[in-house]
């Protein structure tokens, strides 16, 4: 990491410290991106750096934010003053490349749908966007193929799920259900509402968990084929299309 970097994760590090100490016992609070790094290749930097933009985000490892680490990037629109809050429009993913107490950075990778939208004005991210943790499991480790129900071996899955809600706390999880674009869009679509639903009902049923998840939390949705990571051109990338996303919400 190179001086310029170094001084600004120490700025906001002391900045950050003060903060967290007075949400220490608050709900969960998204991570933001509160700075913008046009980044200039001078052969410092690695390949996969050079040229590309840095954004700094107000939160790091005291929230399990890990170098390496994938989060989903939303912006808030307000579309009407008489609605109380604002809706949230996924536009991309960022790449966590550097995590410190109270900071990390991270490159974005842009949905390229959500960028095609009127509503997303700015086709990269801004100060205030928010950058949320997610949990993401290949359908096939939970599910057989174009069934519903957990599979008998998924035991320590479900662990991995429940160790991640109770690490953040969110007052909100969601799970979102995704599916590849083979076969019929209308069947893809409830195959992965009903994944979701059967993921959340094991969740919340289960008495070893109910210290730290409540029916209330947790959101189940199905977006079939509607939001690949990737094209569904080839079987590797269906596969990786083919998921179970579980998200902190706030």
């Amino acid at each position: 990491m190179n001086t310029k970097h170094l001084t600004i994760i120490l700025a906001l590090a002391t900045a950050g410290v003060d903060g967290f100490q007075r949400r220490a016992h608050a709900e969960f609070d998204p991570p933001r991106i509160i700075y913008v790094l046009h980044a200039q290749d001078t052969g410092d930097l690695p390949d996969s750096l050079a040229n590309k933009t840095s954004y700094y985000i107000n939160k790091g490892i005291e929230t399990k934010i890990k170098r390496g680490q994938v989060l989903n990037v939303y912006r808030e629109k307000k579309l009407d003053p008489s609605i109380p809050r604002p809706m949230r429009i996924f536009i991309g993913t960022m790449k966590i490349t550097d995590s410190q107490p109270f900071s990390s950075i991270g490159i974005f990778d842009p949905n390229e749908e959500a960028m095609a939208e009127p509503l997303v004005r700015y086709k990269t991210p801004l100060k205030g966007d928010i950058v949320v943790p997610r949990l993401v499991f290949d359908s096939e480790v939970l599910f057989a193929a174009g069934r519903a129900a957990i599979k008998k071996g998924a035991g320590s899955e479900m662990e991995d799920v429940a160790d991640y809600i109770k690490n953040y706390s969110p007052s909100k999880i969601i799970i979102e259900g995704h599916t590849d674009s083979d076969g019929d869009p209308d069947y893809n679509q409830r195959l992965s509402e009903q994944r979701a639903k059967t993921l959340r009902a094991l969740l919340v049923n289960n008495v070893l968990y109910e210290d730290f998840i409540t029916p209330q939390m947790i959101v189940a949705v199905g977006y079939g084929e509607k939001r690949p990571i990737v094209p569904n051109d080839s079987d590797l990338n269906k596969a990786l299309n083919r998921r179970i996303e579980i998200i902190v919400w706030e």
